[in-house]
């Protein structure tokens, strides 16, 4: 079976997601875990969606619809993406302290946000609640659910068709 350019281009982005953040995971968790370090990735997305949206106009040009300019850097988005959501989910089911360490993380936030004072009486109380819920949670063996996975995989999609929409936008304007 031949695959299109677009899921060689995605599957081959996700590989090289995947590399990275098992490095990263291998160098140690503190890395793996890192905000800054994790949205770095997105350099390499980038890159595949680049290259993948120059490979298609150079193609089939880029005097033709948005929709189809879009649609090859979104593609590429998405299979990333999902190589990179497969293991982050693998990885904390094979390491379910990455599930203590993140709730402990989003903890401290927490309880420096209330120290600092909100202001807002509701979000303080929503705050509070979310307090108690992670301190039950580790309380008992915490393991990553799949739902919120699947719902961040699904809100990232929406980031990265507006990403996939400048690109189309700047191979589109370049003609």
């Amino acid at each position: 079976m031949i695959l299109p350019k677009s899921v060689k281009t995605g599957l081959t982005g996700g590989a090289a997601v995947a590399f990275y953040f098992v490095l990263l995971y291998f160098s140690g968790r503190d890395y793996f875990l890192n905000p800054f370090i994790q949205w770095a990735s997105m350099g390499i997305y980038l890159y595949f969606m680049w290259q993948a949206a120059k490979t298609d106009c150079h193609m089939h040009g880029s005097a033709r619809d948005f929709r189809e300019i879009v649609r090859t850097p979104f593609i590429v988005f998405l299979l990333i993406n999902l190589c990179y959501w497969m293991l982050y989910y693998a990885l904390h089911l094979f390491d379910p302290k990455l599930v203590s360490i993140e709730l402990n993380m989003e903890l401290a936030d927490i309880q420096s946000k209330l120290q600092a004072g909100v202001g807002d009486p509701q979000m303080a109380n929503a705050l509070r609640e979310r307090e108690v819920e992670i301190e039950s949670t580790l309380n008992s063996t915490p393991v990553q659910p799949l739902g919120p996975i699947i719902n961040r995989m699904f809100m990232g999609a929406l980031g990265g068709f507006a990403i996939s929409a400048v690109i189309a936008a700047i191979i589109r304007s370049r003609k």
